[in-house]
């Protein structure tokens, strides 16, 4: 009986727990959103921005070393402590996430997609929603016992996802299955769950700014369709593979090749970046790849992209972050895997557009090894209604990706 009284108090907890982060985390991510859509749009109008990149790796890593942290990376930090359910290492650690970082994380962001970087935008988010849920379970602790910091780090995780997309319920697998992929954390779904629709239901209210998607028929299920997406899953998967193996790499490289100067570090791929995208520009008379460029996924459905397209969009994606350039992978994930399956449209003899949703959301879900939000967010983002072969072709770009993921400390054993 005690048990049983004990697990119904913890439930309440979460369920207020869980609304009071979706409340609070909800808010800053519609104006984080906003500001990053702002910066856009700024630099697609200011394209000479562009040759600053270089002068913005450089303030961004004079900032994150000049207000360090003992935290090193946020999410990390974080699905270090929802791994320790219990949560005795966090209670003897000591850290606790700066609210300065917050800011940084925002500001860095903003200040990538001014100068025309080529990253994401639910990387920071996430990261802004981790440390507002820390300072709630900080405040909860001045007042009541037993609050657990990996229980609020997961609601964060919910509330980002959710609100950065709209897709409630694929904020509520993010926030669960995040940390440990493989795993079903039963005890962190209601706080997940609250959360995640708490903060869909006030970034909706706020109007908050989310990727466009083309209306489509998606791909009717028979044998033909499953086979030819199973087996363009698998090399979806492989792709994903060799990007997080490529991105590895040329850190390591860099690390290495200019170890004594952590400033040429981050200077030379932006560099690499301003050059590169002004020749691009020079002969499409296009800045088509910098930016989040998610106007590339509607391209990709409805006109059809080439293999180039893909290429040019990988090769800034990976400069970009490793010129220190904030935002996330998410988007530029979605991007690659629009842009690479588009061109096999023809060759497969299937929908162009349906594809590409498929393949999109799949390049992700490997990336992420996250299957399930994959799948619910290829439901809620793109519309995907046809149920069989999007869960066929998230798992087996899962299954084919192998351990290596977006997503430092991540349980994917």
């Amino acid at each position: 009986m005690e048990e049983k009284r004990g697990r119904i108090h913890l439930d309440i907890r979460n369920f207020v727990r869980g609304i009071a982060t979706g409340l609070v985390v909800a808010p800053v991510i519609t104006l984080y959103s906003f500001l990053i859509s702002w910066a856009n749009e700024y630099n697609r109008e200011h394209r000479i921005l562009i040759l600053l990149l270089p002068f913005g790796a450089a303030i961004i890593l004079f900032l994150f070393r000049t207000y360090k942290s003992d935290v090193k990376n946020i999410i990390s930090y974080a699905i270090d402590r929802i791994h320790d359910a219990e949560d005795l290492r966090d209670a003897e650690d000591g850290k606790i996430v700066s609210i300065k970082m917050a800011f940084l994380s925002f500001f860095s962001a903003f200040l990538s997609h001014l100068l025309g970087a080529s990253v994401g935008k639910e990387g920071s988010g996430v990261q802004i929603a981790v440390v507002i849920s820390e300072k709630i379970s900080c405040l909860e602790k001045r007042f009541f016992e037993g609050t657990r910091r990996d229980y609020y780090f997961m609601a964060g995780f919910s509330s980002a996802f959710s609100a950065l997309f709209l897709s409630p319920v694929a904020g509520t697998l993010f926030g669960a299955h995040l940390a440990s992929p493989r795993l079903n954390r039963m005890d962190g779904f209601l706080i997940c769950l609250t959360s995640s629709y708490t903060s869909y239901f006030v970034a909706s209210a706020l109007g908050i700014h989310i990727i466009e998607i083309p209306a489509f028929t998606p791909l009717a299920f028979t044998l033909d369709n499953a086979v030819k997406m199973f087996l363009f899953a698998l090399l979806i998967g492989a792709l994903s593979r060799f990007t997080c193996f490529l991105m590895e790499f040329f850190k390591i490289g860099l690390n290495k090749l200019y170890s004594a100067n952590d400033y040429l570090k981050v200077i030379i791929p932006a560099l690499l970046v301003s050059v590169i995208s002004f020749s691009i520009y020079f002969i499409t008379g296009s800045f088509t790849y910098n930016g989040l460029s998610s106007d590339l996924i509607s391209v990709s459905m409805t006109e059809g992209t080439d293999v180039v397209d893909f290429f040019l969009k990988f090769i800034l994606i990976i400069l970009s972050l490793q010129a220190g350039f904030q935002g996330g992978e998410v988007v530029p994930l979605l991007v690659l895997g629009a842009t690479f399956s588009s061109p096999f449209a023809t060759l497969l003899s299937l929908d162009r557009s349906a594809l590409v949703a498929l393949s999109s959301v799949a390049f992700l879900s490997a990336g992420m090894k996250l299957p399930l939000v994959g799948f619910a967010l290829a439901i809620e983002l793109f519309g995907y209604t046809e149920p069989a072969i999007l869960f066929l072709t998230m798992l087996t770009s899962f299954l084919a990706s192998g351990k290596s993921g977006i997503y430092d400390h991540q349980n994917v054993r």
